[in-house]
């Protein structure tokens, strides 16, 4: 399906041209996202974009289209939620980085948290209007096990949560289904240690741990302040303690917005991890299940180039 500018739009359009882009769109999503899609593809017509948009049909299908487009395409835009964004970025990350267009995103998810730390606007016009003739900067992802991540990656808790919900529940109820299945572990309080090496220097006994990109976690609280995902380093953060006290304080501490003086968290700033413990225990990227235990975790090869503000 394709939009093109008609002579209206282009008679408004700034001196800059505006970009090719091809969108990348999960039919699957509610009356509610396509709308508010529909609102971005009228915004980005009177801007003199012409935009091509390609819907998934299997898990897979968008980190392909964005390994494969053309040299003519200026941007691939997501338009979905944090796990359709992650697949989009290990097809970008694939391709030579002199012949990789930039990420767009235009945010439709359960969360959103990569688009919320990148400062992307809400509102349609605003949006259309980045997208087609606004500034891109370069972002450092991580990997793990040879798949990029833009947020996280982690074992334990949230990698236990991530992996048994419910993906039916999750699309009647949204975030709320990682709320019912944590409660699920909470009480469940399975006894995990984890061991964790730091760039080679430093080993760490851990319940549960989370390297980071971003500094939002769900899209509403702070887990690593520090963390910038426009600088080349990762942020270890360890839950030092286990048991159901402790994972209680530590849920206090983030939302209060205090996680980082909860006795038994630390922060550590690294390029290399190694996660061990249980083979095959279940880990998590950027909020879908990534396979499980041994993890070797760095940078990507190269930065990635985004439409952001």
């Amino acid at each position: 399906m394709i939009w093109t500018r008609d002579s209206a739009a282009a008679s408004e359009r700034c001196a800059s041209p505006a970009r090719r882009l091809l969108v990348i769109f999960n039919p699957a999503a509610g009356r509610r996202r396509r709308r508010r899609l529909a609102a971005v593809l009228d915004g980005l017509e009177r801007q003199g974009s012409e935009v091509a948009l390609r819907e998934t049909a299997s898990a897979g299908d968008a980190e392909r289209v964005a390994r494969e487009c053309g040299p003519d395409i200026g941007a691939v835009v997501v338009a979905g939620g944090d796990g359709t964004i992650n697949e989009a970025i290990n097809g970008l990350m694939a391709r030579e980085p002199s012949s990789s267009p930039a990420l767009g995103i235009i945010p439709i998810g359960t969360t959103n948290v990569l688009s919320r730390d990148l400062g992307i606007p809400q509102q349609a016009e605003a949006l259309a209007q980045l997208l087609a003739r606004g500034e891109t900067r370069n972002i450092y992802v991580g990997r793990a096990n040879g798949r990029h991540f833009s947020l996280m990656c982690g074992v334990g808790m949230d990698a236990h949560i991530v992996s048994r919900t419910s993906l039916r529940l999750k699309k009647r109820i949204g975030k709320l289904a990682y709320v019912v299945q944590g409660l699920r572990e909470l009480v469940a309080n399975v006894p995990r240690r984890y061991r964790v090496e730091i760039d080679r220097s430093e080993v760490v006994e851990a319940s549960s741990v989370i390297v980071t990109k971003s500094r939002l976690y769900g899209g509403e609280f702070q887990l690593a302040p520090q963390a910038a995902i426009g600088r080349p380093e990762l942020q270890v953060c360890l839950f030092l303690r286990g048991g159901r006290f402790s994972t209680l304080v530590y849920v206090i501490g983030m939302v209060a917005g205090h996680l980082d003086r909860m006795p038994g968290y630390r922060t550590v700033t690294a390029r290399a991890i190694r996660i061990d413990g249980p083979d095959g225990d279940p880990t998590q990227l950027d909020g879908d299940p990534g396979g499980g235990l041994p993890l070797e975790i760095g940078l990507g090869e190269h930065p990635l180039t985004v439409i952001a503000p």
